[in-house]
């Protein structure tokens, strides 16, 4: 009986020789891109070893891309504070419910400027836009949280910024990239529009909708005015406000380091800088967390989203 050897054939390989222009123009980009990762590397390194590294080699300014020594106390301070973990409980609260009501209004506003065919549809599209050009000012904003018995409220932080223009055209702008035939068809088969929204276009549309949902989280993590205005109450601070008393604290030891000949007052100018570093670490690891199971919707959804104006 005859043998039948079986040999794996080798996948063809196809090479494009490349001209010696296109090599250099190739190593050129590595280099550039490589610098330009170094720049925008630098200050978050710098950052985070400034809040680790020894307090002498601080104030030598000898701390650069690596931490020198090993120093946590910034750290110890920031989370032996007793506010610190209400204070990120309201902020997740925030930029959590924030986010859900944010995008449920942006898609239902959306919806009828990218499929509806309604009288003064232009004119709607002019006011919307006429938000993000012109607003009611600081102090209006105030008076009328205050009149709606919303100050000194979480609340007031998340419908002062429940539903942007700027992320309404967005949403807009992916869903008139939904080809027009996919509604028609929904609606001959007798949907209505509040379940082609909720059970076609949304479902089509989480690149976007991740999209807006990271900048709404962002936004609501990193507001600083709006909680400075609208809360009063310790127990209503968000993470930047108590933060930002930390880092108030820390430097107003400097401060009191003339009024002392002692010399072991060096720690306390190296604490300040310190803890300004670690507040900013602290306040980053929740995004840089969040970054990466968003980052595949983030970069789609924003290519995705400029198809249309």
């Amino acid at each position: 009986m005859a043998q039948i050897s079986l040999k794996r054939k080798k996948p063809n390989r196809y090479f494009i020789r490349q001209s010696r222009g296109e090599k250099v123009f190739g190593a050129a980009n590595i280099m550039f891109m490589l610098f330009m990762l170094v720049i925008f590397l630098y200050p978050l390194l710098n950052m985070f070893s400034i809040s680790v590294s020894n307090q002498y080699a601080i104030l030598r300014a000898e701390v650069s891309f690596f931490p020198i020594g090993f120093e946590t106390t910034s750290y110890k301070l920031i989370f032996a504070n007793q506010d610190i973990w209400r204070s990120i409980g309201n902020s997740l609260f925030v930029a959590l419910a924030g986010c859900a009501l944010s995008l449920l209004l942006t898609c239902v506003a959306a919806y009828p400027l990218a499929f509806g065919d309604f009288y003064g549809k232009k004119l709607f599209n002019i006011l919307i836009l006429f938000t993000m050009w012109f607003n009611g000012g600081i102090i209006p904003t105030f008076l009328t949280i205050r009149q709606l018995g919303l100050h000194d409220t979480l609340w007031s932080l998340i419908i002062n910024s429940m539903l942007v223009a700027y992320n309404v055209v967005i949403v807009r702008s992916y869903f008139q990239s939904i080809p027009q035939s996919v509604v028609e068809s929904a609606r001959i088969d007798g949907a209505n529009d509040y379940l082609i929204l909720f059970k076609l276009i949304i479902p089509l549309s989480k690149p976007v909708l991740a999209t807006v949902a990271l900048w709404v989280i962002v936004g609501h993590w990193n507001d600083y005015l709006n909680s400075l205005l609208f809360l009063s109450s310790r127990h209503n601070y968000t993470l930047q406000l108590v933060l930002k008393e930390l880092v108030l604290n820390a430097e107003a030891s400097i401060h009191n380091i003339s009024m002392s000949s002692d010399t072991t007052t060096s720690g306390a100018a190296a604490l300040g800088q310190q803890m300004r570093n670690g507040v900013l670490v602290v306040s980053m690891i929740p995004m840089i967390i969040l970054y990466p199971f968003v980052q595949r919707y983030f970069i789609s959804g924003v290519m995705l989203g400029s198809v249309k104006g």
